[in-house]
């Protein structure tokens, strides 16, 4: 996953846009979507560059997350993909987040999902969704790996 991430930078930076490795790059993420989706690409390109920029971009979520949280990547079968595991008991699914960030839009925000999987706090005026083990909504999970931002 780092060298998905690493071509994610790579990338944006043929791009014009430089991102590096600090925890506050995560901020910026919603603005690369917001500008491809402004673009208004049509849908055949827009399904292509969707795919492509969600497999490296989600990968460097994920690294920002195990760079600045203490999280390591793990395989989950059930999703049949790459998770970040928290020390604090989080199990975050970035692919999971970026596809839907550009496939929603703004409702989806990154830089929410980043802050909650390193703090566990939600950012003032937001919510996120609670998923006991099996997925479901649970506010009331009594297992901490149950908590995942998606």
């Amino acid at each position: 996953m780092r060298g998905l991430a690493e071509a994610f930078v790579r990338g944006t930076a043929g791009d014009g846009v430089s991102f590096g490795w600090e925890s506050a790059e995560a901020s910026r993420l919603d603005d690369v979507c917001d500008a491809f989706l402004a673009s208004n690409p049509p849908a055949d390109y827009h399904h292509n560059m969707s795919m492509s920029m969600s497999m490296s971009m989600r990968a460097y979520l994920g690294e920002l997350l195990v760079r600045h949280g203490g999280g390591r990547w793990t395989f989950d079968p059930a999703e049949s993909a790459a998770v970040v595991e928290m020390p604090n008991g989080l199990r975050a699914h970035p692919h999971n987040k970026v596809a839907k960030r550009l496939g929603r839009g703004p409702e989806q925000p990154l830089f929410q999902f980043y802050w909650y999987a390193l703090t566990r706090e939600t950012p003032p005026g937001t919510s996120v969704r609670v998923l006991s083990e099996t997925g479901e909504s649970d506010p009331a999970a009594g297992s901490p790996r149950g908590h995942r931002p998606r």
